[in-house]
């Protein structure tokens, strides 16, 4: 993920100029789940990695921030896996469906999650007849794999 013209003429990076441009860099979808941005003070004009510590949906992770670059670009890694609800949603309904035999509609929250072990996502499933039914879906992995456990 590319951040850009950050840097000032002084060539330090202005450090509350990299924590408002990071949430927008880190999930343009959803920045308003991304708070708490803390980076270091400033970053000296050689390309240097520097860490920044975030909240994502309320978990604290670290990003690597490395630059800038010859056009005062940066380079943003979240060093984690950040699953989107329609990721999941689409993964549970296919299985939902094969499973019950019939088409079903899923709405889960939050937006997106860390992807930890043991995250929890709570689903509606409204099947044919516009039945609403509550279920949870714990991710297993850090890779987006899940389980319904209710």
């Amino acid at each position: 993920m590319l951040l850009t013209n950050c840097a000032s003429t002084s060539k330090n990076v202005e450090f509350k100029m990299l924590e408002e441009a990071i949430p927008r860099v880190l999930l343009p979808e959803y920045p308003h789940l991304v708070t708490e941005v803390n980076c270091p003070e400033y970053v000296g004009g050689n390309l240097d990695t520097i860490f920044c510590t975030l909240k994502v949906a309320g978990k604290e992770i670290s990003v690597s921030v490395v630059g800038p670059d010859v056009t005062d670009s940066f380079i943003v890694n979240p060093r984690i896996k950040i699953i989107k609800v329609s990721q999941l949603v689409q993964k549970m309904k296919e299985r939902l469906d094969y499973d019950l035999g019939v088409e079903n509609q899923i709405e889960c929250s939050p937006e997106i999650r860390v992807s930890y072990p043991g995250e929890i996502f709570e689903c509606e499933i409204i099947d044919a007849n516009g039945g609403v039914h509550h279920l949870k879906a714990k991710l297993t992995d850090s890779h987006g794999s899940f389980e319904i456990i209710s």
